[in-house]
């Protein structure tokens, strides 16, 4: 299968000179792609190697974009009708862009260079806490590590696996835990001993054992994360996430409990799986394309069927908003990006919004679209983005 997409710090450490081995040749694959790769990527590196960037004030940067957009107009209209917009009606793709700096020729014949923001997306980042205190920052590192049980623990770019158990390993006396956590903009996956793939998304913390013993496989998750479980007849695979407790054998689901959301989500791909909360006695019994919402200041869970892409998408690199409220995209975003928000007018939080986008989509050019198809405006100042009307 084709890789689409790329990460931008590929692109970043490419024009440097700073890829690995395995990063080259990944980047080679996505280059020969398409002719469009090849384009996008001379004009990254074209804009990179400007000199004398200088940083300008909002207004400044505003009118630049303006000039830019008109001066690629005519030669962007076609492509255009092929990328995604955003709206009520949403039908296309938004292309990988890894512009932080954007590059015109003014009509004044001066060269101009624009520092446009400060806000890029995430990356592969991860800390491991092992259970004796140890801590190791992961990301773009490959290696091994070995638990003072002897276990072996195989590091790679964007995943940490934990090898098979060994039959003639004698069973400890007790189960050993570690924790993965995800920081704000970051991601990372984990493959546990018996198999379960698991996918983790920013300011994310799962709570795992090193080996599985007895005759359940538990974990506790906070935040989100998608998993692909290892079927086991004879030991069910639990996932304690908030107020939730969902019990699986063999499938694939998503799960959000972020502490600062409202409600916390459990979302069936494939299998099947049982959802339990303690509060309010509620239990469910999910099929495929079904979600259970739990709202937590109420305590009341509820079933309904979802498109599962606007839920889980993320893990293959793609947001899927519909009909969704303007805090709650942000609020999505805000993890990826590392962002705050300021909302000058609280009406403009009910503001709906559908599309699809990239996860190393440029930040600046995604506002744009909102702007463009509502009246909905944005400053971004660093790190800080202020809604208005």
């Amino acid at each position: 299968m084709k890789d689409k997409t790329i990460p931008a710090r590929l692109i970043y450490r490419k024009i440097e000179g700073r890829l690995s081995a395995v990063e080259e040749e990944r980047f080679e694959t996505w280059l020969k792609e398409g002719r469009e790769h090849r384009e996008y990527y001379e004009r990254m590196r074209s804009m990179y190697q400007q000199e004398n960037i200088q940083e300008v004030a909002i207004g400044k940067i505003q009118d630049a974009w303006e000039m830019f957009e008109k001066r690629v107009q005519g030669r962007l209209r076609m492509k255009r009708k092929r990328y995604w917009m955003w709206g009520v009606s949403v039908a296309a793709s938004v292309v990988v862009v890894f512009c932080l700096i954007i590059y015109y020729h003014s009509d004044t014949g001066q060269d101009v260079n624009i520092a446009v923001q400060n806000i890029v997306p995430g990356q592969y980042n991860a800390i491991l806490e092992m259970a004796d205190g140890a801590t190791y920052h992961l990301g773009g590192h490959q290696g091994s590590l070995q638990e003072k049980t002897g276990r072996q623990i195989k590091i790679d770019t964007s995943l940490v696996s934990y090898l098979p158990v060994d039959d003639k390993q004698e069973t400890p006396k007790e189960i050993v835990y570690n924790k993965l956590s995800i920081p704000r903009g970051g991601e990372y996956r984990i493959e546990l001993e018996d198999g379960t793939k698991i996918w983790m998304n920013s300011e994310s913390r799962l709570r795992y054992p090193v080996a599985f013993f007895n005759d359940t496989r538990e974990v506790y998750l906070e935040g989100e994360a998608y998993f692909e479980v290892q079927r086991d007849a004879n030991r069910p695979f639990i996932v304690h996430a908030g107020e939730q407790k969902v019990t699986v054998l063999g499938t694939s689901f998503g799960i959000s409990c972020y502490a600062s959301e409202v409600n916390d989500y459990t979302t069936l791909v494939s299998g099947k799986v049982k959802v339990d909360f303690e509060r309010g006695k509620q239990s469910f019994v999910l099929e495929p394309g079904m979600q259970v919402a739990y709202d937590k200041k109420s305590g009341i869970a509820t079933e309904r069927k979802v498109d599962v892409a606007e839920f889980v998408a993320w893990k293959n690199g793609k947001y899927v908003f519909k009909q969704k409220r303007l805090e709650d995209i942000l609020s999505t975003l805000s993890r990826w990006y590392d962002f705050e928000v300021f909302y000058q007018n609280e009406d403009v939080k009910e503001s709906l919004f559908s599309g699809e986008l990239r996860r190393f989509d440029d930040f600046n050019y995604l506002l744009r679209l909102i702007e463009r198809t509502s009246d909905v405006k944005f400053i971004i100042d660093k790190k800080v983005v202020r809604v208005m009307k």
